[in-house]
């Protein structure tokens, strides 16, 4: 959640002192009329963020698999963005962000390759 508050006070200094005209060219007049300047968080269709972005099985190595396939995710959403500027400002802490993402993803492989190897050892043959 604290990479979509930083996310989010980007967006919001970059639209800080936008006219109504700047914000419909740059294709924001839906977002605008629904609420004004304030932010709403969605993803690049417009659907809004909520709790199902959070997949959680209960299962040590599923969990931990979908985390890393996040933490990848995010990686390259961060680097589809900085290719969209030249504004160092913006991709200062887009970087920074892509590089939690690469650390995040390299301690949650470790810990799953540690949980495999130790504790998860499953029956094959009960599987067939």
């Amino acid at each position: 959640m604290a990479h979509m508050e930083m996310i989010s006070a980007m967006v919001y200094q970059l639209l800080e002192n936008a006219t109504v005209d700047e914000i419909k060219a740059a294709g924001l007049a839906s977002h605008y009329t629904e609420h004004g300047f304030s932010l709403y968080p969605v993803n690049a269709d417009g659907v809004p963020f909520d709790v199902t972005y959070f997949a959680v099985t209960g299962d040590p190595v599923a969990d931990l698999a979908e985390n890393m396939a996040a933490e990848q995710k995010a990686r390259a959403t961060y680097e589809h963005l900085m290719n969209l500027t030249n504004d160092p400002d913006i991709i200062a802490p887009l970087s920074y962000l892509r590089q939690r993402e690469i650390v995040h993803y390299q301690r949650f492989k470790e810990l799953y390759d540690e949980y495999v190897e130790k504790y998860y050892q499953p029956d094959i043959k009960k599987c067939r």
